[in-house]
């Protein structure tokens, strides 16, 4: 990769626990990069520190540890005023078109917010044709501007986000889950739309996703949390091809598949998630773990490299192949 767009450096985020004196580590130590119009994935189980890593890299909360870098700036270090100026190219969509978009205001309003905050487009008649411009882009309509949310469908409201998203010339989108609460039917179109903006405007995703027929179909590259740590990175085919962490493997052994038969079976994960305030000692995947061996319950294993763009945090990692 080139010098990438953004670039998390061994990023961490703790949080103070419900019992005193205990520290919830959401985040821990991830490094990752995203390229210019690349959209990466980010997979895991609910409760990973996925979204927790999207809010980091948009410096929307404060890292405990480590760097987030942006087009060449070290976000970590900026003063309010100069993150104010980097926030123009690089937006959200939220996961929940429901409570992202204010109910008491119409959707003109709500997609000339940012256009507002950022300065642009000062002449009304001139932001007017903005607007409809971007309701075109999402394909929504001119008239649907005088509208409030609660006229429009979950897919709806979602692209009047997406709109929103867009509306200042972002060149990274950071997609928080955009299609898990809407209908089957629906996500299909919104993933498409997505790529069609991607492909037209150049943005640059970092999608955070579960569901992992929709990361295959528009990622580039995926990354694999568990438990606050990145545990797997690989290229989107490569990584459905050939899997290498024990724990990516049964990610995928568990996702459906349109052809039957063509998979091997599924591998089955003993016990509970283990909470991120008591976090097992060395490989922290070890207690549920197929083949964890004594040296992964006291050596954490780094994220090595296991094949040509692939990278594995497991002492013996090796390729399963998934069909």
């Amino acid at each position: 990769m080139t010098q990438p767009l953004l670039e998390l450096d061994r990023v961490s985020k703790s949080f103070p626990g419900q019992t005193r004196g205990t520290v919830v580590h959401a985040v821990e130590s991830v490094s990752l990069a995203v390229a210019s119009s690349e959209t990466l994935a980010l997979v895991g189980e609910s409760g990973c520190g996925k979204s927790t890593t999207g809010r980091l890299a948009l410096r929307l909360i404060e890292a405990t540890a480590g760097h987030v870098r942006f087009d060449g700036a070290d976000l970590t270090t900026l003063s309010p005023a100069a993150m104010r100026q980097q926030r123009r190219a690089m937006q959200i969509v939220f996961q929940d078109p429901y409570a992202s978009l204010n109910p008491r205001l119409r959707v003109a309003d709500i997609i000339a917010e940012p256009l507002q905050v950022h300065g642009l487009y000062r002449a009304r008649g001139e932001r007017a044709d903005r607007i409809a411009e971007l309701l075109g882009m999402v394909g929504l309509n001119a008239e649907h501007a005088a509208r409030f949310p609660h006229q429009f469908s979950g897919g709806q409201r979602q692209r009047i986000g997406i709109a929103r998203a867009i509306a200042v010339g972002p060149k990274l989108v950071v997609a928080d889950e955009p299609v898990s609460a809407l209908d089957v039917s629906v996500q299909s179109q919104v993933i498409n739309l997505l790529q069609d903006l991607q492909e037209e405007l150049g943005i640059a995703y970092l999608f955070i996703a579960h569901d992992l027929a929709v990361v295959r179909h528009i990622a580039h590259r995926v990354a694999v949390m568990y438990l606050g740590a990145i545990v797997e990175t690989a290229g989107t085919e490569s990584l459905f091809g050939a899997p290498h962490h024990p724990y990516t493997q049964a990610l995928l052994s568990a996702a459906p598949i349109p052809k039957p038969g063509a998979r091997q079976g599924r591998i089955v994960l003993g016990g509970d998630v283990p909470s991120p305030s008591r976090r097992p000692t060395g490989c922290h995947f070890h207690p549920r773990c197929p083949i964890a061996q004594a040296v992964c319950r006291t050596d954490p294993p780094p994220l090595r490299r296991v094949a040509d763009g692939h990278s594995a945090a497991c002492h013996f990692a090796a390729p399963f192949p998934l069909g």
